[in-house]
C-alpha cells in the first residue's frame, strides 16, 4: 500500500484505493480526517495552530497550518472531488499537552476548541475523536476502506474508524 505522508501544517486528499494517508507525531497539533464511503474519497489535514488571524501573512502562504483555514480547505477539497457533506465520516486526533508543563500556551487545548468551532460552522461534528492527554500520536487512514488507526509510542495501533450510521450533523 502506498503511503501519502501528510506533514506538519499540510493536507492531502486521495481517491486512490491502494493508498494510505499518514501523519506522524501529533503532539499539540491536530489531524482531521474526512471520508465519504460512497465514493471513497479521503482527506487529512495536520494543522499546528488554532486561528489564522495569528498570522494573516502566513495563512495565505500555508493555509493548512491553521484550524480555521485548513479544515475549510479540506472540506472544500473533498466536496470538489464529489463527496457529499451529509455522508462525511469525520475523525480527529491530537491536541495533546506536550512540552508545556505550566499550561502557559496550551496550544493543544486551543487546537481542540478550534476543531469543534470550525466544524460547527459547517454543521459538522467528529464521530470519533482521540484528543487531549500528554502523548503524541500517529494516525493512518486507508483510502479504499476509510479505516483509521491511531498509535501512541510503545503501543499497538488501535482502530478508531467511525461508523456511517452515527450522526454527523449538528442538531438544529
Amino acid at each position: 500500500m502506498r503511503q501519502l505522508v501528510v506533514g506538519v501544517g499540510d493536507g492531502e486528499i486521495s481517491q486512490d484505493p491502494d493508498s494510505m494517508l499518514v501523519t506522524y507525531a501529533l503532539g499539540s497539533c491536530v489531524a482531521v480526517m474526512f471520508y465519504d464511503p460512497l465514493i471513497a474519497v479521503a482527506g487529512m489535514v495536520h494543522y499546528m495552530l488554532p486561528d489564522s488571524s495569528m498570522s494573516s501573512e502566513k495563512s495565505h502562504v500555508r493555509p493548512w497550518m491553521f484550524a480555521d483555514t485548513g479544515i475549510s480547505l479540506l472540506l472544500r477539497a473533498v466536496l470538489d472531488r464529489g463527496a457529499d457533506q451529509r455522508r462525511l465520516m469525520i475523525s480527529a486526533a491530537g491536541g495533546a499537552k506536550v512540552m508545556d508543563d505550566t499550561g502557559l500556551f496550551d496550544i493543544g487545548k486551543r487546537n481542540c476548541v478550534a476543531l469543534r468551532k470550525t466544524l460547527w460552522k459547517f454543521g459538522l461534528v467528529p464521530q470519533t475523536e482521540e484528543t487531549g492527554g500528554t502523548e503524541a500520536r500517529t494516525v493512518r487512514m486507508e483510502v479504499g476502506s476509510g479505516k483509521i488507526w491511531l498509535q501512541t509510542a510503545g503501543q499497538e495501533p488501535k482502530e478508531i474508524t467511525p461508523h456511517p450510521q452515527k450522526s454527523r450533523r449538528v442538531p438544529v
